[in-house]
């Protein structure tokens, strides 16, 4: 008789609508993402089938399949792995479009026309005669002439996206079999799979918390895509603004924000609260403790005469400028915090968790059946496709003109490092944005220690660029294993799914679905030119930190290298000592969330304070079950919605692109 693993295993898997439903889903992605620019109002920040929650990577597809299941549940009589493929498929569709705007076809093609330089002159580029086609729209689309570029990028996704998974494969027993990991974006969609097999019924409260909300959802997201839609419709919420951080920031002269030199934003976001309220509550109370910390050490600092042109800043300001307080000294946050938290990180798991890869590593050399019998691979395989796919990652990123050594560094730090510590605190806190202010290109100082006499060459620029934006936004390439995989996987894990076949449904769906999604980039670029581009309209050494002039504004290497130092011995000792004493109140990833530039820009103190108090009232009045029964079908039904009220605001603005108002 087989065993309920083995019986699993040999489930069949629906390959055939699985494949078509991607293809589909990836293509309208990319549809509606250029059929809604033309709204402005920075529509596409929060509403398209790709991330519509920057801070914590919630998207639409995931959520939204598995929501349309539910009225036809009886008559379809689906299963739980099912499911669970439908989750994986919408998680690859949503990620592979991610947070849209780094559209890397057209970023990397539109300067062509503009490149003063002569910096473009490469294979993969496009003729300066199809892009300008291009820009002017209403033409047919030249595969040909465009068929490189998409290759390239294509090969890039791919190649990054199976070297990141082959670490999460390793892993996968690690953080969710001993360490039980929460994963809450998977736990948010486990609760509708379980109002869909009934499960989220039982008990009291029955369907009505789920229920509730959803209707949370609605009211939350549908006046604001009617405010970004329709001009006449009232901002009830103020959001036409706050894009794509979802969260105010302070203006001029304000008197709170200029009384506190430190406090720049304040997050707004419920998606943002309810994804946190299902992080452990030791992370949430060192979110808020730390970036209460920070705030003090600033207004130290200030008294002795630190960050004087900062009080009259807006917050947007103090955040980015050079007179702000996150980029400058005495603190520099964005290095100690992820250059070397980011890092140390990575590295103190690593250690600390040393028997384990030891055992993976042993049992790659000489099989054990026992510990490989739950796992998606063997670990020989697992070994063997993260070395292949990290010389094809490095292969893909030379390709872009990149040297060897910086390719290398890249594949190691933008990637590795970065996104290993993010799945981290993904996993443990909901939180998964990077965003990259300054510290992403400051492994780039071990090739060019000096970026005051840097070269202005492809090299250069493009070693800049990606070291930057592949470790901004896991949707931009670097991190998509990582995210797609753990996420899958604990769905799996959870609903009893063999995470072979989880794991061969992402892999298979990404491969379709990126190709898919950078070909329709272009299809629709040629059909409406600049109306539909919103993004990339400048030379390309002028993009982001790719500038020379950016980097040579920068810190010199010394700084980058006694911050980075100070903030990985302090990210370890705050690992060792969690580790090591049960009691001890500060852990590392609410240290490294506070200080980031992604948690001060997004300003997420303010939802990880509310979600801290709320989950603590819910605990001590109601105790887990309380928690179980009511809470948590309350947020999966609040995510549910939201992914509903979103897809009726892509179809009110695409009607509105057609019938203009």
């Amino acid at each position: 008789m087989l065993s309920s693993v083995d019986e699993r295993r040999v489930e069949k898997v629906p390959w055939i609508p699985l494949v078509v439903l991607t293809g589909f889903l990836s293509f309208l992605a990319m549809a509606s993402f250029r059929l809604l620019a033309p709204l402005g109002g920075q529509w596409q920040c929060g509403y398209s089938f790709g991330i519509i929650s920057r801070v914590t990577c919630v998207a639409v597809y995931p959520y939204l399949l598995l929501a349309l299941v539910y009225p036809f549940r009886n008559r379809l009589k689906i299963t739980p792995s099912t499911l669970t493929y439908l989750y994986t498929a919408g998680l690859v569709a949503s990620f592979t479009l991610g947070f849209g705007y780094q559209d890397w076809v057209i970023l990397l093609s539109r300067p062509r026309v503009q490149d003063s330089l002569g910096l473009l002159n490469v294979w993969w580029e496009p003729p300066a005669s199809s892009v300008e086609a291009m820009l002017q729209g209403g033409i047919p689309t030249d595969f040909v002439a465009w068929g490189p570029i998409i290759f390239v990028i294509s090969l890039l996704y791919i190649s990054f996206f199976f070297f990141t998974s082959s670490i999460s494969l390793i892993f996968r027993r690690s953080w969710l079999d001993v360490e039980k990991v929460p994963f809450p974006l998977a736990l948010a969609g486990h609760e509708i799979i379980k109002l869909t097999q009934g499960e989220g019924a039982q008990g009291y409260g029955g369907k009505r918390p789920f229920t509730i909300g959803v209707l949370l959802g609605f009211v939350f997201v549908v006046p604001i895509f009617m405010a970004r839609t329709f001009p006449w419709f009232p901002d009830i919420y103020s959001w036409r603004s706050i894009c794509p951080s979802n969260a105010w920031h302070f203006l001029e002269n304000d008197p709170i924000g200029s009384a506190v030199v430190g406090l720049a934003s304040i997050a707004v976001d419920p998606i943002s609260v309810a994804i946190f309220f299902l992080a452990p509550l030791s992370v949430s109370f060192n979110v808020w403790f730390w970036t209460l910390v920070m705030f003090i050490l600033e207004q130290i600092a200030f008294y002795m005469g630190y960050y004087t042109g900062a009080t009259g800043l807006s917050g947007s300001a103090k955040l980015c400028c050079t007179a702000g307080v996150v980029t400058t000294a005495p603190f520099y946050w964005p290095i100690p915090s992820m250059l070397g938290g980011f890092l140390a990180l990575t590295v103190m798991y690593i250690f600390l968790h040393r028997r384990y890869v030891i055992d993976t590593l042993r049992s790659a050399l000489q099989p054990n059946p026992e510990i490989e019998r739950n796992e998606a691979l063997s670990y020989r395989a697992m070994y063997v496709m993260m070395a292949i796919s990290f010389v094809m990652s490095v292969a893909s990123l030379m390709m872009l003109s990149i040297n060897f050594m910086a390719a290398f560094l890249i594949v190691l730090t933008s990637c590795f490092t970065t996104w290993f510590a993010l799945t981290l605190i993904l996993g443990m806190a909901g939180f998964g944005a990077s965003d990259n202010r300054m510290w992403g290109v400051g492994f780039m100082r071990l090739v060019w220690p000096d970026p005051a006499t840097a070269p202005t060459n492809l090299d250069y620029v493009m070693s800049h660029l990606w070291a930057q934006d592949g470790a901004n936004v896991a949707t931009y390439g670097f991190g998509n294993g990582f995210f797609i995989s753990s996420l899958s996987l604990k769905m799996a894990n959870l609903t009893g799914t063999s995470n072979r076949n989880t794991f061969l449904v992402s892999a298979v769906c990404w491969i379709i679905s990126v190709p898919i999604l950078m070909a329709s980039s272009v299809l629709f670029a040629n059909m409406y030119g600049t109306r539909v581009l919103t993004w990339g309209n400048c030379a390309i050494q002028d993009m982001c930190e790719s500038n020379p002039a950016a980097q040579a504004s920068r810190p010199p290497g010394s700084i980058y290298f006694a911050y980075g130092a100070a903030g990985f011995i302090w990210t370890a000792l705050l690992s060792l000592l969690h580790a090591r004493f049960v009691w001890f109140p500060f852990e590392p990833i609410g240290f490294i969330i506070a200080t980031s530039f992604s948690g001060q820009w997004n300003g997420v103190w303010s939802t990880f304070l509310v979600a801290w108090i709320a989950k603590t009232l819910v605990l001590r009045i109601g105790g887990s079950s309380l928690y179980e029964r009511l809470a948590l079908p309350a947020v999966g039904g609040f995510i549910a919605g939201v992914a509903l009220a979103s897809t009726l605001g892509i179809i009110t603005g695409i009607v509105r692109f057609y019938v203009p108002f």
